[in-house]
């Protein structure tokens, strides 16, 4: 139940930043844009400031889709180093050599 309610959220969080960046984005752009006068500057400025913390691209942590495991992630699986070793060893990871011998 733990490791679903983390994954849920971090879902969340990825979602909120997906719709989020170009907004965001765009008052980056005009505040930072010189031809426009400092006071509609400024206000873009705090627009950018007070929109969600959870939609920062700082609020998402890499976790493991399966258990949750935010730490030892493989990004180009999205899966914790355990769970990738496991794959590995039943075979259902193509391409990958182990080094050891």
């Amino acid at each position: 139940m733990k490791i679903v309610r983390k994954n849920k959220k971090d879902k969340e969080r990825r979602d909120l930043y997906k719709q989020a960046e170009k907004q965001k984005n765009i008052y980056k752009m005009l505040r930072r844009n010189e031809m426009i006068d400092q006071e509609t500057r400024n206000y873009f400025n705090t627009k950018l400031i007070s929109s969600s913390k959870d939609s920062s691209i700082s609020r998402i942590k890499n976790r493991c889709i399966e258990t949750g495991r935010s730490r030892g992630i493989i990004s180009d699986y999205r899966i914790s180093r355990l769970r990738f070793r496991e794959y590995l060893k039943m075979g259902l990871i193509r391409g990958v050599k182990k080094i050891s011998y």
